[in-house]
């Protein structure tokens, strides 16, 4: 004959109950903070952005990297790898990006007057032809999409993306690390009282 164990009284929790309140939330439980809200829009724009970059490069012919070389030298001249470190891509990317451009003309090569055996790349006059068209159909394309926005709301997101960038720029060392390897603040230790000075 089966016997039903006896239900927990006030004085003996039950586990269940207790597991259920420790802190462990389901994904949909997640509490809607204005940070949640935030990397959670971030998200979304980086997935949007992405395929916007894709449809740009059948539509006009060139993506972001390419694109963002040209910008770069036409700033100065630059080492390849200068140019994978500014644009935060590998330089494989960067090799496979100087192709075209340097097939079509749109940038040369030119020796390194620092080291002979090195070489820098800059851009050449259709280069920048090149250049000036693509920010103009760019730009008309961000005016299009920003058609109805209040001036000062354009200002307002520009200076919010700025700052949120600087922040993610200034502190990325510390937010690679691992949550349990954060260097913690070492402990305070109090002066010791009067009464405890040791006398000279």
């Amino acid at each position: 004959m089966s016997t039903t164990p006896p239900r927990p009284t006030a004085d003996v929790p039950d586990h269940r109950e207790a597991s259920a309140g420790a802190g462990e939330l389901s994904p949909g439980a997640l509490e809607r903070t204005p940070t949640v809200e935030l990397l959670e829009s971030v998200g979304q724009l980086i997935r949007t952005a992405r395929s916007f970059s894709h449809r740009q490069t059948e539509d006009l012919g060139f993506s972001g990297t390419p694109f963002g070389i040209l910008k770069l030298l036409a700033e100065g001249d630059r080492r390849p790898g200068d140019l994978a470190v500014e644009l935060q891509i590998a330089p494989s990317v960067v090799s496979r990006a100087l192709v075209p451009l340097e097939r079509d003309g749109q940038i040369e090569r030119r020796l390194d007057p620092a080291d002979a055996r090195s070489f820098r790349l800059a851009l050449t006059e259709a280069g920048r032809d090149q250049l000036a068209r693509r920010r103009v159909l760019i730009q008309a394309r961000i005016e299009r999409l920003l058609d109805g926005w209040p001036a000062e709301d354009i200002a307002t997101l520009t200076r919010l993306m700025r700052r949120l960038e600087s922040s993610i720029q200034d502190n990325a060392d510390e937010l690679l690390q691992p949550p349990t390897e954060r260097a913690e603040p070492p402990p305070s230790v109090p002066a010791p009282a009067a009464s405890e000075a040791v006398p000279a």
